[in-house]
This record gives C-alpha cells, sequence and structure tokens, in this order.
C-alpha cells in the first residue's frame, strides 16, 4: 500500500479530506506499513512487573546446635519473588529455611494469603511456593526464564518499594563463572557490576534480562558495587526436575580431583604431555562414580564429549571456559549416563557413570540440617549427639580452624575414610552439671564409640544398648579421654526428673 496525495479544491471537501486521511492512516498502522508489528499489538506476553512479582513474608526460627532442645528466636524476612507457569512463586531457599509460616502478599493491592512450601533445593538455593487459596494467583502474569544472557549484558534488578511501586536497577554481567551458592555447592553465577539504589529490607529480588527471569540477586556488595545473580540455567534444571512431581536434585559429584597443571603431580603420575585432564585423588565409597569403575589415579580428560583441560575447565557453547563443576552437576540430571574418558596406566578407556544425587543424611557429617530440628540424647545429664556441619559453624565462621581438630578432619575426609561400620560420628558435645555428674562438668566434643560393649554407629543404638548394662552398670567407652564412664541405672529416671526441671527441658531425646 502506497501514501495517497489529497488535493483539497473547495471548503466543503476539507472535513472529507481529513477523515479520509485518519482512516488511510490507521490501516496502514494495522497492517504494518509504518513499521509497527501486529505481533506487538496481539502479544499477549508482553510483561508487566507489577503483575509478575509478588511480596513474600516469612517468619524463621531455627535451633540451637550446642543446646538442640532449644529453638533460636523468630525473625521475619521480606523478598520479592517472581510468577512463573502454574503458577507458582520462585524464591531463594535461604529465605524459607527453617520457616514457620510463609505469606504471599501482592504488591498493588496489599492481599495477602498463606502458601506452602511445594519444592525446595537448600544446594541450588531454589524454592517454588504455592498459595493455600488456589485462585490468588489468578490474574497475574507468569515470567519466561531465559538462558541467554551473556558477559556485557545489561540486565534489570526488580525493586519493589514498600508502596508497591517497582523500581527497577541495573547491572552489567562482567563474569560468568561457577561460584559458592552453599557450604560445598558450586553453581553458575552472574556478577553484575552496578549499584541497588533501594533495598527496602527484600532479602530475594529478580533479575530480568528483555522481560524475562535471568536469575535471582543472591548477595549485594554495596561497596564494591557488585551483584551476585543466581544464575537461569540453574533454575531451568531445578524447574525442569521438579516438573514431574518427583524432585531428585541435582548431580553429587563424589569425587576428589586436582588439577595436572603441576609439573610434579604429572612426573608422579606418568602424565604424558599430550594429555590433559584432572588427576582424580579420591573416589567416595559406595558412590555412582566407585561402581562404574572410576578409581584414584585416574585422569579424567574427557566427559560427554567435552575435552577437560589441565585446570579441569571445559569449554561451553555459550559461556566459554567454563569449570567442570557446572558440567557435571547443571547439564545433566539425575539417572543420566555420562561418558568419561580416561587416561590410566598408558591407555585410554571409556566408561559411564549415571548421575546421582546423596541426601545430606547419606554423610557421615551431614553438610546441612534444616527444617528439621537436630537430634539429641540426654542420659543422666550427658548430651549426646550427631556431629553435622552445622554444629561445628557455631563455632563462628572460622570454623575450620577454632572447631575441635578431629572433627573438622571427619567432614573433610569422610568420604575417604575407612570403613569402621560407624553411619555418623556419636559424641558427647556437654555436660547438664547436677549431683550426678559432680567430676564430669568439663567433659565436651568427645567420641562416643560403645556404649555397654556394643558398638555405637549411629544415635539410634544408644537406647538399644542401654537396655543390657554390664554388671549393673552403663559402660560408656569414649574414643579420647577420660576413655570411660559408668553410669548406675537406678539413678538415672531420678536424675532426668531433675534436669527436666532445672533446664526447662520437656523431652530429653529425639530421635526422629
Amino acid at each position: 500500500m502506497t501514501f495517497q496525495t489529497f488535493r483539497i479544491q473547495e471548503r466543503g471537501e476539507k472535513k472529507t479530506a481529513i477523515l479520509i486521511f485518519a482512516i488511510t492512516i490507521l490501516c496502514l498502522v494495522c497492517t504494518g506499513c509504518l513499521g509497527f508489528s501486529t505481533k506487538i499489538v496481539s502479544d499477549t506476553t508482553t510483561f508487566s512487573p507489577d503483575q509478575s512479582v509478588i511480596r513474600v513474608n516469612v517468619t524463621r526460627q531455627g535451633y540451637n546446635f550446642r543446646r538442640p532442645w532449644e529453638q533460636l528466636t523468630s525473625k521475619t524476612h521480606t523478598a520479592i519473588g517472581v510468577i512463573i507457569a502454574g503458577p507458582r512463586v520462585l524464591v531463594t531457599a535461604s529465605l524459607i529455611a527453617d520457616h514457620r509460616y510463609i505469606e504471599l502478599e501482592k504488591i498493588d493491592t496489599g492481599e495477602k494469603s498463606r502458601a506452602r512450601l511445594e519444592k525446595v533445593d537448600y544446594e541450588g538455593n531454589l524454592a517454588l511456593l504455592k498459595p493455600e487459596r488456589k485462585t490468588f494467583l489468578k490474574g497475574m502474569q507468569p515470567v519466561q526464564v531465559t538462558v541467554d544472557a551473556k558477559q556485557g549484558d545489561e540486565l534489570q534488578v526488580w525493586q519493589v518499594k514498600p508502596n508497591g511501586t517497582v523500581t527497577p536497577g541495573t547491572g552489567t554481567i562482567t563474569a560468568i563463572e561457577a561460584a559458592l551458592y552453599s557450604y560445598r555447592n558450586y553453581f553458575l553465577l552472574y556478577r553484575l557490576n552496578g549499584s541497588l539504589q533501594y533495598r527496602f529490607g527484600n532479602i530475594t529480588m529478580p533479575v530480568v534480562k528483555d522481560g524475562k527471569l535471568a536469575g535471582l540477586v543472591m548477595r549485594y556488595d554495596a561497596k564494591r558495587q557488585t551483584i551476585n545473580v543466581l544464575a537461569a540455567p540453574v533454575i531451568k534444571h531445578f524447574l525442569a526436575d521438579a516438573s514431574d512431581g518427583k524432585y531428585m536434585g541435582f548431580p553429587t559429584t563424589d569425587v576428589k580431583i586436582v588439577s595436572t597443571a603441576d609439573p610434579q603431580l604429572r612426573q608422579y603420575a606418568n602424565i604424558p604431555d599430550s594429555v590433559g585432564g584432572v588427576y582424580v585423588e579420591g573416589v567416595a565409597q559406595q558412590s555412582a562414580a566407585a561402581k562404574a569403575g572410576l578409581r584414584k589415579g585416574d585422569i579424567i580428560i574427557e566427559i560427554a564429549g567435552y575435552p577437560i583441560d589441565r585446570r579441569g575447565n571445559f569449554e561451553h557453547p555459550i559461556y566459554g571456559k567454563m569449570a567442570l563443576s557446572h558440567l557435571l552437576r547443571c547439564e545433566f540430571h539425575v539417572g543420566d549416563k555420562i561418558k568419561h574418558r580416561l587416561y590410566r596406566a598408558g591407555k585410554l578407556l571409556n566408561i559411564e557413570i549415571i548421575a546421582d544425587h546423596r541426601r545430606p543424611e547419606a554423610f557421615l557429617v551431614p553438610p546441612y540440617i534444616i527444617d528439621i530440628p537436630p537430634r539429641y540424647y540426654i542420659l543422666g545429664g550427658l548430651v549426646l549427639q550427631e556431629l553435622s556441619v552445622p554444629y561445628l559453624q557455631t563455632y563462628g565462621k572460622r570454623w575450620s580452624v577454632k572447631a575441635p581438630i578431629h572433627f573438622v578432619y571427619y567432614e573433610k575426609n569422610q568420604d575417604f575414610l575407612e570403613n569402621d561400620g560407624r553411619k555418623k560420628i556419636v559424641f558427647l558435645s556437654g555436660v547438664l552439671p547436677n549431683s550426678y555428674t559432680i567430676g564430669y562438668e568439663s567433659l565436651s566434643n568427645i567420641e562416643v564409640t560403645r556404649i555397654n560393649n556394643q558398638v555405637i554407629a549411629r544415635l539410634e543404638d544408644v537406647p538399644r544398648a542401654l537396655e543390657t548394662p554390664v554388671d549393673g552398670f552403663h559402660k560408656i567407652e569414649f574414643k579420647q579421654r577420660p576413655k570411660m564412664i559408668y553410669l548406675n541405672p537406678m539413678e538415672i529416671p531420678k536424675i532426668n526428673e531433675q534436669i527436666k526441671k532445672r533446664y526447662r527441658i520437656s523431652v530429653l531425646q529425639n530421635l526422629n
């Protein structure tokens, strides 16, 4: 279609000409001749921030791992969740850890609904919420996830003022790398350079590219003006895994690898200059890698067709050089068969490792205990527990040098220790002073090995062992001094009642 020229020769024709011109322009716009796409007019996916985000209020209350029968002071946190298909609300898992109450609040109207936790992954730091009122999210606009963000892109951070106004901040991606999410869990992270003018106390904020979700803010450093963003590929993996209702988690590697860039190591392991890859320093017992035949001393030179360099990197098609942890944990799902090419004793060979996930309770020293109370058993004032990273973390941020050294050793080397039959490290964490424990008050952090000549492999073994006293006494053996304690079983019930009253402990054991 082309423009037509209208010549007005008489005054009476002027109004008619204007009307015809207006109709012509309207037709041109509708057919796209003026550069406007008809797709934009009819596109229903155009996002509206105030209809795609929601305020999430969470009351949390954790536990005191030094006094495991006590709860910590409750605290309330506020975050900004993003609406995704379902509809559901996506937030970081750190927001809802040890939650007691979760509430969704619409930012425009202030309407509220209690919510429940649908899926959570504390390693990948992601959680899905659903309102208890099924129609609560009706009319709100789900946001799609995009994984095409790359270095140099400018992203928006959706911040929400207390009055409900969405205020976007901006940041430029300066690095894409595998970084620490939670304890010993490395996943893909976008590192942005930018400043957030307002935070409004929101501890989770959506990050957007071209109207699609690119990630969630995990940390913001105002001094360095850096924003660490939980990357969209991690979110994609989490949502895909949760889509069938049976969540399996991110694959666990269970293999200790080191770089082969050190010439001394290469000489020791007899690695030719033509071979790259990483050196296998250890393989966790009973792991999928061990069952597939991976051994200590192997050189992993290729995974799923990706060559591995001497520093443990592979060439990602979008992000370039990337750490091996991203390939193993985020590019595959539990149950997938992953081809590995190895160099072993001068020969090349191929093996297949089935991707698997190890839950925290399967560790000798669990890496986290969240949403459930810690386990303990109080026996006549002796407080028995199972060793865990949350207990070690009670020694502060530098717990790896401040916590008892034998406990730190167990945590660091738990996958590669000789199997002595223990499923957990049961230990005496402390003593509640009373007339029955005079002389024992200072004892703490010593391992329990046997009770009444029975091996204590986990806390459940304690009550079973107490059923059979030795020569009328409970005989408790430790790995460290004083090596042994004797308790009179006839006096324990009376002492336990005193402990309940004196220390206001209603339940003297939790084995669930």
